[in-house]
């Protein structure tokens, strides 16, 4: 049997993926030795082929799993700027590896073959060498109507009972962020340890998560990590978070790391320090050591160009995502910018 497995939400792709393996592994305690996993930036098609082909060793089933290839297969042919004649193109010999595949005289029925990939078009050139001969399954992300549906079938799953409308308020809270959610799941059925989790309960304890997924976006702000602050902005704002919120706690940071730097230079003790700043006890040592970086000045400039985001978003120069971004640009690089010359980033 073959397998391919693809799609933007590699949660589901992983989920899927494991399904198969466990299935074989049920009537088989020999399936850890007869597994292989090739990297399909560095396969052949004679490797493929040798492997795709072999008979299980004293077991039942053989599973082989490609992860990549359809993926790479594409930009290789993608990178090949003129036409060549088809004795020169490079992905002739995967179709004739693939017509092997294919063909039950070649392919073993003990072999399950599995392909995985990432976000995959179908217009990849690869996506068609492949399909035809394999089960496709199409991992796509939650649509914002799904998602509670999700938690609620998830929930059961892991013998989880929730109150009316709690995986609604989830849902708002969390996202659609399959591995976020399913995390949380986990931690709720910790807690509750067979009990009813309460709207409350699941608030408390997942708005704990949201807040550090915040602090992933702010700390790498203030320490200037734009890579890395940039990475934790797109994962906020696909969460459902609003730019207008996060723009808020990116200046709560930088009024924190004010407070801070004042109180540590009246020599105020640890805490005052965290009650004055609202800084939580297990981050005091952290912003006090960011506070010291910045000189009053740089403050100063940070909250200009907080401002000046807000203003340009409420005065309609900018759509508050692009503003957002510009400002995490800017206050990552320490860098002046004025709102009259700022340039509209694409969303």
């Amino acid at each position: 049997m073959i397998h391919l497995i693809h799609g933007k939400d590699d949660y589901q792709v992983h989920k899927a993926a494991e399904t198969i393996r466990l299935t074989l592994a049920a009537s088989d305690d020999m399936l850890s030795s007869n597994t292989t996993v090739l990297d399909g930036r560095e396969l052949t098609p004679a490797e493929l082929l040798a492997h795709a082909t072999s008979v299980p060793f004293l077991a039942e089933h053989r599973l082989v799993i490609v992860e990549g290839l359809l993926r790479a297969l594409g930009e290789a042919k993608k990178g090949r700027r003129s036409k060549k004649a088809d004795a020169d193109d490079p992905l002739e010999p995967w179709r004739k590896a693939a017509a092997q595949l294919g063909d039950a005289a070649t392919m073993p029925e003990t072999t399950t073959l599995l392909f995985i990939e990432g976000d995959l078009k179908q217009s990849n050139p690869a996506f068609t060498i492949f399909a035809p001969i394999a089960r496709t399954l199409d991992c796509s992300p939650l649509q914002k109507g799904e998602v509670a549906g999700w938690i609620k079938d998830v929930a059961k799953e892991k013998k989880l009972k929730l109150a009316m409308g709690v995986a609604e308020r989830m849902a708002e809270l969390v996202g659609g962020d399959r591995w976020t959610l399913d995390r949380e799941l986990e931690k709720l059925a910790a807690f509750a340890n067979g009990e009813t989790i309460s709207e409350a309960t699941m608030a408390q304890l997942v708005t704990a998560a949201q807040e550090t997924k915040m602090w992933d976006l702010t700390d790498a702000v203030v320490a200037g990590s734009e890579r890395k602050a940039i990475a934790s902005m797109q994962r906020l704002l696909a969460d459902g978070e609003p730019p207008q919120v996060l723009l808020i706690m990116i200046a709560r940071q930088f009024r924190q790391l004010a407070l801070v730097k004042d109180l540590r230079e009246q020599k105020a003790p640890r805490e005052e320090l965290q009650r004055a700043s609202g800084v939580p006890g297990f981050k005091v040592g952290a912003v006090s050591a960011l506070a010291d970086r910045y000189t009053w000045p740089r403050l100063r400039r940070a909250y200009q160009r907080i401002l000046d985001a807000d203003l340009s978003v409420k005065r309609g120069l900018q759509d508050d995502e692009s503003s957002l971004q510009l400002l995490v640009h800017e206050l990552c690089a320490g860098t002046p910018g004025a709102a009259s010359a700022r340039p509209s980033y694409a969303r």
